[in-house]
């Protein structure tokens, strides 16, 4: 009788086209996760005087309600919520890019070496500060390129915004919050993330929309929270029919025009089926 044998093989997976988004993760922060021991503001409040004045603009600093009896939940404590929750999925990180919108409210923190300090290893620590809603794509750009050349094998992003800033100085955030996205160079699940671009509208009147394109609220880190609730989503994020998401934003008052696109991740290749037949010789008795 015939032997029939089957032999799985998987194919080898072909190269990625950029770095994999592992996850996003948000951070909503309230006064519970602020330092009981916050320090003096009175730094921060000499080096707002010090630029307001160098500018030639109010002094933001008349009232301080804003910053006395405000939140008041610093980077420094957003780092330490993040780096508690995250725990060992921090592990391999080996590039930070930090990325606000606004001075901390503790003038003596920066959050990207706060992260520098938490992490093991030796990670290379970069920050981005005051760029709007650019802030978050540049970030991802650097990521993207230094994962992509091989340079560094993960790469952590984290967006940071806070509430307790001085009053009519802008459309600023109305809740503290923070966005981490974990970007990973090797294979495995998750969309592939192309290279970030951040173009220049034009200045002048007019050659902004007056209308933010920014979450309302949110006018760093709002893109990047829906991102975080559409990935967690019970349909996934809404990718097209080409397989991939655009995330764009425009800034209402700087001249940037932001967007990147994620490419839907590839089914798991199912292996090769050969099917090997071995006919058995029949022999017959000679007569």
């Amino acid at each position: 009788m015939p032997a029939i044998r089957t032999v799985r093989r998987t194919p080898a997976p072909a190269e990625p086209a950029g770095p994999r988004l592992e996850h996003v993760v948000p951070f909503r922060f309230s006064a519970a996760d602020r330092d009981p021991a916050p320090g003096d503001p009175q730094p921060y409040v000499d080096h707002l005087r010090a630029l307001h004045s160098a500018a030639g603009t109010a002094d933001p600093t008349v009232e301080l309600d804003w910053l006395t009896g405000g939140a008041r939940v610093s980077y420094h404590d957003m780092v330490r919520v993040v780096v508690e929750r995250l725990g060992a999925e921090l592990a391999g990180v080996d590039l930070v890019v930090t990325v606000d919108a606004s001075p901390d409210c503790r003038h003596q923190s920066f959050p990207a070496c706060l992260l520098a300090a938490a992490l093991p290893g030796d990670p290379l620590v970069l920050g981005i500060s005051e760029q709007g809603v650019a802030g978050p794509f540049t970030a991802l750009r650097l990521a993207h390129d230094q994962l992509r050349a091989g340079l560094r094998r993960r790469a952590l992003v984290l967006v940071v915004e806070q509430s307790t800033l001085p009053q009519g100085s802008f459309a600023g955030p109305v809740e503290d919050v923070a966005v981490a996205l974990l970007l990973d160079a090797g294979p495995g699940p998750g969309p592939r993330l192309e290279r970030p671009e951040v173009g220049i509208t034009g200045r002048g009147p007019g050659a902004v929309p007056a209308a933010p394109a920014a979450v309302p609220g949110h006018p760093c880190a709002g893109a990047w929270l829906t991102l975080a609730d559409q990935l967690a989503g019970p349909g996934g994020p809404p990718y097209g029919p080409d397989g991939r998401l655009v995330i764009a934003d425009r800034d209402p008052v700087l001249p940037y025009a932001c967007r990147a696109a994620l490419t839907r991740p590839a089914p798991a290749p199912q292996p090769a089926v050969l099917t090997e037949v071995a006919v058995r010789p029949v022999l017959e008795p000679v007569a």
